[in-house]
């Protein structure tokens, strides 16, 4: 019934989160909107009432939720990467599809009770529907889980950690919660070898290019550069049009400390703009690349393309192209600003 209650509101709030986003003129899809609303509403509390069914049917408990939106959610949402998005979206549908799979099997195993004519049949009847109900509360975890994440807290990620973790132990096979928990270990709380093992899980479960780039990101953050290259090179396979490995295998190559491997970088930094012009890692590679092979200007000017898309590691490159350039004085800003850099966004 809890469930219910919150899906309800969550309609509810999509309506208000479109005539919210066109009172402030920001551009919304509706899938956009769908997934939005799993994670601005905070429940408040739940009101629950047994109420009587017509002629003797039973009762019928319902739920009444209360809760509020948090319009900053939306604001925020906004200012996520256009890739970033899209892949949340993707995400919340195919989780979406699989909790609406799951209420038509229990419906479907419901109809079936009035059917057993058998103690076996019974026993088996039990089992099916015991095994339904693990996966749909997987998922109603899952979901739980993704709305905490989105509440950008300590005390909200501890929380999702542990929905998703209930998500796994109800369904060992929900390869959608192994990702969510896989990342926030790669980028929230950094825990890289926990993040390779939920990404590992994830790969055998939906091998998808996504998945085999975040492990490789985990594996470069462990400098197991080999294993990250595989990952990368695998995803690319997969999507060739995918941006973020073209950028990774740029940095390996340009940091590599072979010569040789230069002009590598460069061509698979110039295949990662060519997909996302905003792509900072391909720009710093490749200026890392032009750098070592003394294109101290050129070096320079994808230095400020990667700091002006978000770069932080940007800062010292243009110090040390300016160095190079014969100007200190702008140098020294550089580095200076290198130690501590601004926050983006």
């Amino acid at each position: 019934a809890k469930v219910y209650a919150e899906r309800d509101a969550q309609e509810k709030a999509g309506v208000y989160v479109n005539s919210y986003s066109k009172t402030e003129n920001l551009a919304l899809v509706e899938d956009e909107i769908i997934t939005i609303t799993n994670g601005i509403l905070k429940i408040l509390g739940v009101d629950y009432k047994l109420v009587p069914l017509n002629e003797g049917e039973g009762i019928m408990y319902r739920a009444t939720v209360q809760a509020n939106i948090d319009t900053d959610k939306v604001d925020e949402w906004i200012a996520k990467g256009v890739a970033e998005r899209s892949s949340l979206v993707e995400k919340n549908k195919e989780l979406q599809r699989q909790i609406e799979v799951q209420e038509q099997k229990i419906a479907e195993l419901k109809v079936q009770v009035a059917q057993v004519k058998t103690a076996k049949a019974e026993e088996e009847l039990k089992r099916n529907f015991s095994d339904a109900e693990k996966v749909f509360m997987s998922n109603m975890k899952l979901e739980e889980g993704n709305r905490l994440n989105l509440v950008i807290a300590d005390w909200a990620y501890e929380e999702a950690v542990k929905c998703w973790t209930e998500a796994i132990a109800l369904n060992p096979n929900n390869y959608l919660a192994y990702e969510a928990r896989g990342y926030y270990y790669l980028w929230i709380s950094k825990q890289y070898e926990k993040s390779i093992k939920d990404f590992t899980n994830a790969i055998r479960l939906n091998p998808t290019a996504e998945n085999y780039y975040y492990r490789g990101k985990a594996y470069l953050f462990t400098d197991k550069r080999k294993k990250a290259q595989q990952d990368f090179e695998t995803a690319i396979d997969i999507s060739p049009k995918y941006s973020e490995p073209y950028g990774e295998l740029a940095y390996i190559y340009a940091t590599s400390g072979e010569r040789q491997n230069l002009k590598t970088a460069i061509d698979f930094a110039n295949e990662a703009v060519t997909f996302d012009y905003k792509n900072w890692r391909a720009y710093y590679s490749r200026g890392l690349a032009l750098f070592a092979m003394d294109e101290f200007e050129s070096a320079l000017a994808d230095a400020q393309t990667a700091l002006r898309w978000g770069c932080g590691d940007a800062y010292q490159l243009i110090g040390d192209c300016y160095a190079k350039l014969g100007l200190i004085e702008d140098a020294e800003k550089y580095w200076e600003l290198a130690k501590d850099p601004p926050a983006f966004g």
